[in-house]
């Protein structure tokens, strides 16, 4: 049992290190593209902000969970991660530009209700995606 753990142990690393640098580089990718500064919004202790925030990271987080269980390989485990990335941003350019083009002045002025829309419509993609991602 322990050999076992040895030799997994770096195919654990590798992945969990390759989601970890994705989740990073897109929490920083997603805040710049965003025209409200969720980071600082969240440190002023705007709620809506980090409603936004942790609803867009979750449906991001819960593709990369499905595919790194089942990628074939790391590359294929990075590839579709991104792709899960690139649809998360996708949904907020949605949101803002076609459905309710104030939101972001909304969750700058603190209005939860705006968080919460775009925070679950970010989670609910982010699960029908993990449903469709199938590496």
């Amino acid at each position: 049992m322990i050999s076992y753990f040895v030799a997994a142990l770096p195919h654990f690393l590798a992945y969990f290190g390759g989601a970890v640098a994705l989740a990073v580089a897109f929490l920083f990718l997603y805040a710049k593209a965003t025209p409200h500064r969720e980071f600082a919004l969240i440190r002023e202790g705007n709620a809506a902000a980090a409603t936004q925030l942790c609803g867009t990271f979750l449906g991001f987080a819960i593709p990369v969970a499905v595919v790194t269980a089942n990628a074939a390989s790391l590359a294929d485990m990075l590839l579709w991660s991104a792709l899960a990335g690139l649809v998360q941003l996708l949904v907020f350019v949605v949101i803002a530009r076609f459905l309710f083009r104030a939101i972001s002045d909304r969750i700058t002025e603190g209005c939860v209700a705006s968080g919460q829309f775009v925070g679950g419509m970010s989670l609910g993609v982010g699960i029908l995606q993990a449903a469709c991602m199938v590496p």
